[in-house]
């Protein structure tokens, strides 16, 4: 659960990179409404992939829900925007990435098993 949790903060991460970058453009010249406005969205982006991919790292059963929920809205907007002409590459790798992270904590075993909370010996985990 370590690896999808570091793979759903990634993506926070990757968020608030674009955060940052609005911010500058904002400074910089771009009309300040749209690049602060723009930068507020993607903060919440950071903080919403952000935090159920901390929880995940730290053991927190809870949060694979809110992850894969996330998952599932990102792969819904990917396709959403898809362009087979100008971004076919860049849209595969994205979704190619969400459905790892969703085969992380969906479909193997040791995660449906930590999320139900049993250990691997049968007993019940508190």
């Amino acid at each position: 659960m370590r690896a999808a949790g570091v793979m759903v903060a990634v993506q926070g991460l990757a968020a608030l990179a674009v955060a940052v970058v609005a911010l500058v453009h904002g400074i910089g010249g771009v009309p300040a409404n749209l690049a602060y406005g723009e930068a507020g969205i993607f903060v919440v982006i950071a903080i919403a992939c952000g935090l159920p991919g901390v929880l995940l790292w730290q053991g927190r059963r809870g949060a694979r829900n809110a992850a894969v929920f996330l998952q599932l809205l990102v792969v819904g907007g990917i396709w959403w925007g898809f362009n087979p002409v100008d971004s076919l590459p860049v849209d595969i790798l994205f979704t190619a990435y969400c459905a790892a992270v969703l085969v992380l904590l969906l479909f193997l075993e040791p995660s449906r098993l930590w999320a139900m909370g049993i250990a691997k010996d049968g007993s019940q985990v508190p």
